[in-house]
């Protein structure tokens, strides 16, 4: 995975310092110790966070921080806000309230997560600094898509795929099954084709966070499905 993406920054120094093709969160965290026997869900993400506590991860140490918001981190010690509203904290945090995981602990859910069959990937998974350059390139995310979350799909072979945000729509739109029948879908926060979830158990939704929350009806909608699939 490294060359992969060794081989696409030597094609684009103008992302010195934005792209770090070393610092794979999802290797450094052991994501796969979580993986479930058996996928039901496979949630794909955007890319890893590419802060800690607002100071830019650098190394593979720095992801196993206890400041390090990414899914996988079991050390991260989420903030406890009493009341907050929907959608206002981290992407892990969020998808817990949303499937109703009640851990009182990061790793509580994490285990809670993968008990009930689910997994997550993300489409971009160096880390990418945004706060350099906001937007991930199209073809860094078709590179991705295409070399590293295709073959990481057919090996999982889940029985469902969730969209988080148009990141994840528009990896998934570079492989098959997903392309064709993505073909006349719009962006992730329109209305998804019904169709497309029935016949090829793949569901879009916008990213659970705080800037998304005017969909957050939509988001709650998608999950309540989520929720009865992972029973």
């Amino acid at each position: 995975m490294r060359d992969v993406y060794h081989r696409y920054a030597l094609k684009r120094p103008d992302l010195s310092g934005v792209l770090l093709p070393d610092l794979l969160p999802h290797d450094a965290c052991a994501a796969a110790s979580w993986r479930p026997g058996r996928v039901k869900v496979l949630f794909v993400a955007e890319s890893p966070p590419w802060a800690a506590v607002r100071r830019e991860v650098a190394e593979p140490a720095d992801c196993r921080g206890s400041g390090y918001p990414y899914f996988w981190n079991d050390r991260y010690d989420a903030p406890h806000r009493p009341g907050a509203a929907p959608l206002s904290r981290g992407l892990a945090e969020n998808l817990f309230s949303l499937l109703g995981l009640d851990g009182t602990s990061r790793r509580e859910n994490l285990d809670l997560f993968a008990g009930k069959g689910l997994y997550l990937v993300d489409t971009v998974r160096c880390v990418f600094r945004k706060n350099r350059k906001a937007a991930i390139p199209a073809d860094l995310i078709r590179m991705s898509a295409r070399d590293i979350l295709a073959p990481e799909i057919a090996a999982l072979a889940p029985e469902y795929v969730v969209a988080l945000g148009n990141t994840a729509l528009a990896g998934l739109r570079e492989i098959e099954p997903y392309a064709s029948a993505l073909s006349g879908a719009g962006r992730v926060t329109a209305p998804f084709p019904e169709a497309i979830f029935e016949e090829h158990r793949l569901l879009c939704l916008p990213y659970p966070g705080g800037r998304n929350r005017r969909y957050l009806a939509s988001i709650e909608s998608g999950f309540e499905i989520l929720r009865d699939l992972a029973l």
